[in-house]
Order: C-alpha cells, then sequence, then structure tokens
C-alpha cells in the first residue's frame, strides 16, 4: 500500500507514526513546505516573551527521527494539484520550482491553516508579522531585541493575539492591542470581556475594539498603524486576524469544504471522496453536542485526528466521537477556559438552554491567596445534562474546565454536579467548589 500524507505537522506525522509501526511494509510519503516537523506551535508566544530562551525545546520529532523510520519524508514540497481519478498528487519544490507527481493508494489532507492576511496598504513593511512557524517566532524576537523597538501593535484578541500581548509585557513593550470585533476574545461570552479588558488593562496593555485597521505606515520598516478612529506609533506590528486552511488545491477536486476550505469529515477523517482523508487545521471536527461539523483549529484535535486516522489506515475500525472545543488562555494575570456550547451555538442548534453563573471563591477566606472564579454554565432545559462552560479567574479556571469537559462527555446532570464528591482541602479549593455552587443554582 502507497500512503501519501500532505502536510508534516501534528495531525499528518501522528498518522504518519501510527503507520510505521502499525503498517511497517506500506510505502509513507509525506510532503512538508517547510523545513520542520511536528512542533508545538501553542509554545512560540512563551519562546518570544523569553519564558523559553531555547528554540529547539518547541521542536517535539525532528525531520531526521521520521527519515530513520522509514518515513519518505520531502521537506520544502508544498502540494499544489490532486487529481482524485487518476490518484495523484503534484506537488512544487519550494526552493526549486520543480514539479513532483507521486500517486497513491491512499491520500492524508493535513495541510493545515495559514494566518490570514488583510489587504493592508504597507502590510510588507519591515517589522510586520504574523505568527504560525518556529522562523515566524524568532524572527519576531530579534526585531522586537533591536533597539528603538518599543511600541508594539496587535492586530486582533483572539488566543494568539492576546497570549502575544503577555509576551511583550514580559518584554517591556508598550502594548497596543486592535480588535474590529466588538469585544475580545469573540469564543467567550459577553460577560467575560470586562474580565479580559480589566486583566489588559492592569497590566498596561491597551485595548481598542470596535476599531478596523486602513493602513500600516513608514517607509521600509513599519512606524505606524491607521484605523478608522485613530492613528498609532508601531515599530512592530502582529497581524493575528484567524487563520484559513491551506486547501485552495482542493478547490476543483469536488471533495466537499466548509466556506472557509476546511475539508469536512467524518469520524474516521473520510472525505466526501473516497481514499481521500483530512485531518487537523485543514479539517473539520464532529461538535459532540450538535453533532454537526465545526472548525476547531486546536491542537489537542489534530493530534487526536492523526492519531485515529493512522490507526483507521492500518485497518482498525477507530473512532473519533467528535471534540467540544476546550480551551484555555491566559491573559497576561487571567485564565481564561471554555468548553462545550454557549448560548448561539445552541439556538442555532434548536437546544433549549438553562443558563446559570456565579462567582465565588476558589479558597476559603481564612487561607491566604486564592481568587474570585466566575463561572457560567449551560445545562439542557429538560434533562439537566450539562452542555458547556466558560470560566475566569486568575487561577483555577484552566484547572477545572477538564472536570467541566468530562462531566459533559459522560451527561452529567446539574443535581448530580452540585453533590459531586470533589476533593477538599483550605489550600486548595473551599468547602463547596465554585462549579458546583454554580450546578446548585439549578433547581
Amino acid at each position: 500500500m502507497k500512503i501519501v500524507i500532505l502536510g508534516g505537522d501534528a495531525a499528518g506525522m501522528s498518522a504518519a507514526s501510527k503507520l510505521r509501526r502499525g503498517l511497517p511494509h506500506a510505502q509513507v510519503t509525506v510532503f512538508e513546505r517547510t523545513r520542520e516537523t511536528s512542533y508545538g506551535a501553542c509554545g512560540l508566544p512563551y519562546y518570544i516573551g523569553g519564558v523559553n530562551d531555547d528554540a529547539d525545546k518547541i521542536r517535539i520529532r525532528k525531520p531526521e527521527a521520521f527519515l530513520k523510520s522509514g518515513v519518505d519524508l520531502r521537506l520544502a514540497h508544498e502540494a499544489v494539484a490532486v487529481d482524485p481519478t487518476a490518484k495523484t498528487v503534484t506537488a512544487r519544490n519550494t526552493e526549486t520550482g520543480a514539479l513532483v507527481r507521486e500517486s497513491y493508494d491512499e491520500l492524508v489532507i493535513a495541510t493545515g491553516a495559514s494566518p490570514i492576511l488583510p489587504p493592508l496598504e504597507g502590510r510588507d513593511r519591515q517589522g510586520v508579522f504574523t505568527l504560525k512557524s518556529i522562523a515566524d517566532a524568532q524572527a519576531i524576537r530579534d526585531w522586537a531585541e533591536r533597539s528603538g523597538v518599543s511600541d508594539v501593535v496587535i492586530v486582533g484578541a483572539g488566543y494568539i493575539g492576546l497570549e502575544l500581548a503577555e509576551s511583550f509585557v514580559r518584554l517591556r513593550k508598550k502594548v497596543t492591542m486592535l480588535e474590529m470585533a466588538p469585544r475580545p476574545m469573540m469564543v467567550m461570552d459577553e460577560d467575560f470581556a470586562p474580565l479580559i479588558t480589566q486583566a489588559l488593562e492592569r497590566n498596561g496593555v491597551v485595548l481598542h475594539t470596535g476599531e478596523a485597521v486602513k493602513a500600516l505606515t513608514g517607509g521600509d520598516q513599519v512606524t505606524g498603524v491607521i484605523t478608522d478612529k485613530g492613528e498609532y506609533p508601531a515599530q512592530l506590528v502582529i497581524l493575528s486576524v484567524g487563520v484559513r486552511p491551506n486547501t485552495a488545491f482542493l478547490r476543483e477536486t469536488g471533495v466537499d469544504l466548509l466556506p472557509n476550505g476546511a475539508v469536512v469529515v467524518d469520524d474516521q477523517m473520510r472525505s466526501s471522496l473516497p481514499h481521500i482523508y483530512a485531518a487537523g487545521d485543514c479539517a473539520t471536527i464532529i461538535n459532540k453536542v450538535t453533532g454537526k461539523p465545526v472548525y476547531l483549529p486546536l491542537g489537542t484535535n489534530a493530534n487526536k485526528q492523526g492519531k485515529v486516522l493512522g490507526e483507521v489506515l492500518c485497518g482498525q475500525d477507530s473512532r473519533l466521537p467528535g471534540a467540544l472545543g476546550t480551551s484555555m488562555c491566559r491573559v497576561v494575570d487571567l485564565e481564561v477556559a471554555r468548553t462545550g456550547i454557549n448560548e448561539r451555538e445552541a439556538r442555532d442548534a434548536g437546544i433549549p438552554l438553562r443558563v446559570v453563573s456565579t462567582t465565588a471563591h476558589t479558597r476559603p477566606p481564612y487561607y491566604p491567596g486564592g481568587c474570585e472564579l466566575t463561572v457560567k454554565l449551560f445545562f439542557h432545559t429538560h434533562s439537566k445534562a450539562l452542555l458547556g462552560a466558560q470560566l475566569a479567574g486568575l487561577e483555577g479556571a484552566a484547572g477545572r474546565i477538564g472536570m467541566c469537559a468530562l462531566a459533559i462527555e459522560a451527561g452529567v446532570t446539574a443535581p448530580q454536579l452540585a453533590l459531586a464528591d470533589l476533593g477538599y482541602a483550605p489550600p486548595f479549593n473551599y468547602v463547596w467548589d465554585p462549579v458546583q455552587l454554580a450546578a446548585g443554582m439549578v433547581k
């Protein structure tokens, strides 16, 4: 069997590794457009901020290891066409321009996603960056260390933008964030926006929402950002307005895609075309609550999809039941986390919700430390099963979101969660956990 994998990061190399173990006699060829494989992209902001000074630690498994295992790894090769009828892939060497055509028995699309580049005047000036790769992180860090770089503007206040804000605070830069949406971190509900905004403000970050960037000023190097409401000095600009699946080469194949280009797949990562699979940031995943295919470009999903896909290609009847979109982010000193669905998603899916929220202490008042934790839970109106959760606080939000995710998967109801036998000791928790207090509000 000849298996061709397009993309050499989390999903693609998880599948390749499983194939080398499960089908040792299969020919596994991987085309990767960069010279990196399997790196921890979520660690890039923390390298920029100096939490980790060694970029090599971000490399999870280097190309040499895959080559040694028997994977036919073609670095610096980008897929440009797929012919499902002839079962061939065409890739271009990004360094020489030469084209190569490869046949396949099974094809895996794991090409990931790239940062969206808004069509801004001055976008190509020096000092303007997006963050996707280790090379990007190294270039940003090198530029930030230049003399005279004091003002940083981050365009976009999603996960990456907020994590980078912390990085530049650590580097003692003056940080301004510009977000076109009415609030930061739109994956969280509106009632969490003040907590996020306050976290930025108390750490010296200036946030402007409802403001659209129009142009980047300067000569060879960027010197400022012009919006529809004002102008801001900047010697370093980060464009962080979202990502788009790398699937343009598939548009003429007839494979089913979401409007944003994500390949629609089932619970075995099969696309709508025979012998073509997809996984990772270029593919959909099933929402465990609604049962619908959604786009959730998270590293956790990519690794799970790659693992299950590898097992499927090895002949196993493995399935990935979906995802809840469980995620967490640190906004300088604030933990923010979410899982499952919110009110808008429930409304779109026709699911009746009972929503409760509270703010409670993470530790007893007689024990030092602790903080106020804001908890918002979403229960099915009739069954009272937990369907979603959002948390924020100086501590405890990230640590509790996993419990909420597992409760959703297990179908735990509000009464069950309110009386769950959770641990209690003053250094760690209150006798009633904040999540339990919120669940107890459902009568």
